[in-house]
């Protein structure tokens, strides 16, 4: 049994969902509610739990969190109660194919936050995920694994075995297996 919590997080579209599925076949269960659905966007599913959103307010789910993966927005991170110990595996992308993927998914909504500027907002976005890994390399009780969704959907495997390895020992075929590559849509 796993006594400790396993965090997937990075920015929006770079990849948390894809990891969570990687992780829930390799052997460490998802911790999700289901109330958001597969789409054209996301087809593996968004792996969410609706607490997270609340993380600030009310941490108490977090304990029956310990030996599962959930899902954690970056900016509730500071969020994560002291008392536990955590393994994050944080997704990086590279901010231009993080804006293309949002801004297509945004369009498809009909949402006009589709339509802003990227520069800044790939900037702004940059920062926070730099201030946020950073604070996660002070934390005790937390470990981190850095995952370029490029580079995990290329290799599959050998991330697989990396994951496993910080992980202490998951399924790394069944992890490698649930990769798609055609769902690199914006490279």
């Amino acid at each position: 049994m796993r006594d400790y919590v396993t965090v997937v997080t990075g920015a929006p579209r770079s990849g948390t969902s894809l990891m969570m599925r990687m992780l829930d076949a390799g052997g460490i269960p998802a911790l999700t509610d289901g109330h958001r659905p597969p789409d054209e966007h996301n087809p593996g599913g968004y792996f969410e739990y609706d607490p997270v959103k609340r993380l600030a307010e009310d941490a108490s789910w977090l304990e029956a969190a310990r030996g599962r993966a959930v899902k954690v927005i970056y900016r509730l991170l500071a969020h994560l109660p002291a008392q536990l110990d955590y393994r994050v595996v944080f997704m990086e992308r590279d901010m231009g194919e993080v804006f293309e993927s949002q801004r297509d998914m945004l369009r498809a909504r009909g949402d006009p936050a589709a339509d802003q500027r990227g520069d800044r907002l790939m900037a702004a976005l940059a920062e926070e995920l730099r201030n946020a890994r950073e604070w996660l390399a002070r934390r005790p009780g937390v470990r981190v694994l850095a995952a370029p969704y490029g580079e995990v959907v290329r290799e599959p495997a050998a991330w697989s075995r990396r994951i496993s390895d910080f992980l202490g020992g998951l399924d790394e075929a069944a992890m490698a297996a649930v990769v798609d590559p055609a769902l690199y849509r914006h490279r």
